[in-house]
């Protein structure tokens, strides 16, 4: 049996389905199950034991327009696959999935897109990400699913090898507290103020055998240098230094991660660590806080909160106080309520 999986949403999506993977991986064990996504993002799902092949659609790139999506139509069907599942809710996605020649079509019913599907379930509106996508799999057993399993990301053992070498010719030993830090993120508003950053880690490097390492693409490049710049402390800066198939080796030799509501986040999480999440525009609510890890949501009340699905990119009332409202301390004691419930508490003195 052939199956593929349609995600060609954003990082943090691609991420968030690995759990419906796994359950259908368990549900169909003889299977060839695959994952179609963008160029960008196929990089976190080769060499993961759940995925058989990764397929790349470069929807924004050379195969924009109708006569890309032909074209990855006609790739699909001759690959052949007997069930399709797409917990992406895109027209885009819809297309590709109708015209596949696939006699199972497995997504969420919407108005716009269910004649795609000879399958579809309501999307649940409250719950984690996980969880909603896992309602998909009602329509592939015989008896109710159990519940998601956590998101489990496989690490290359060469590449977990490269990051441990990096951090120790920086100074890390083994017993020190490194603390990873995501500046960026594709949305403006969900940015925290690289001062406010900066004085983050100027707080945490008094802390005893601690050390701060930033992460970003490089499209990130002008954020660090401008929290480079601001910052009066040490700090280990690797934005747009690792592709995105080494960034896991890298997160996963942290011990805390303190990130914007964006999509590395989620791969931190699918390694187990602890993380501080800043939250601006969006709220831990709409689903996407981390996944079956310690977390701590650092956020300020406000009536106007959430303002959009994403975040937009710029404030709607100009004023954008939820992140500027949000302070060093208080993300600095988020770090230190983590480090204690994870028996890790630095020495601050």
């Amino acid at each position: 049996m052939r199956i593929l999986i349609v995600q060609t949403a954003f990082l943090g999506d691609v991420v968030l389905a690995l759990p419906l993977i796994e359950a259908v991986r368990q549900r169909f064990a003889s299977a060839c199950v695959d994952v179609l996504t963008i160029p960008a993002h196929a990089p976190i799902l080769q060499n993961q034991p759940l995925v058989d092949a990764v397929l790349t659609y470069d929807k924004r790139g050379r195969q924009k327009g109708i006569r890309g999506l032909l074209r990855m139509i006609r790739e699909i069907r001759t690959q052949g696959y007997d069930l399709i599942i797409s917990p992406h809710r895109s027209l885009r996605s819809a297309l590709l999935i109708a015209g596949s020649g696939s006699p199972q079509r497995v997504g969420f019913r919407h108005w716009l897109t269910r004649w795609a599907y000879t399958s579809t379930v309501t999307r649940p509106m409250a719950g984690h990400e996980v969880e909603r996508n896992h309602q998909l799999m009602t329509r592939l057993n015989d008896t109710p699913t159990d519940q998601p399993s956590r998101i489990a990301l496989h690490v290359e053992e060469t590449s977990r090898r490269e990051a441990e070498q990096y951090f120790a010719h920086h100074g890390v030993q083994e017993a020190d507290i490194v603390i990873g830090m995501i500046p960026g993120s594709q949305w403006g508003t969900k940015r925290w103020p690289t001062e406010q950053f900066a004085a983050l880690i100027e707080r945490l490097s008094i802390w005893s055998h601690t050390h701060c390492v930033l992460f970003g693409a490089p499209s990130d490049r002008a954020i660090a240098d401008a929290i480079v710049t601001a910052c009066h402390a040490p700090v280990l800066d690797l934005v747009g230094k690792t592709a995105l198939s080494d960034l896991p080796a890298y997160l996963a030799s942290c011990t805390v991660v303190v990130s914007n509501d964006t999509g590395p986040m989620h791969v931190a999480a699918a390694l187990g660590k602890p993380i501080v999440t800043l939250y601006g525009p969006t709220t831990a609510a709409l689903g996407f806080s981390p996944y079956g890890v310690e977390w701590e949501d650092a956020s300020v009340e406000l009536d106007c909160r959430p303002c959009h699905a994403h975040g937009p990119q710029r404030c709607p009332l100009s004023h954008w106080r939820c992140m500027r409202a949000l302070s060093a301390a208080q993300v600095a004691d988020a770090v230190q309520r983590l480090l204690r419930r994870t028996g890790l508490a630095a020495e601050t003195g």
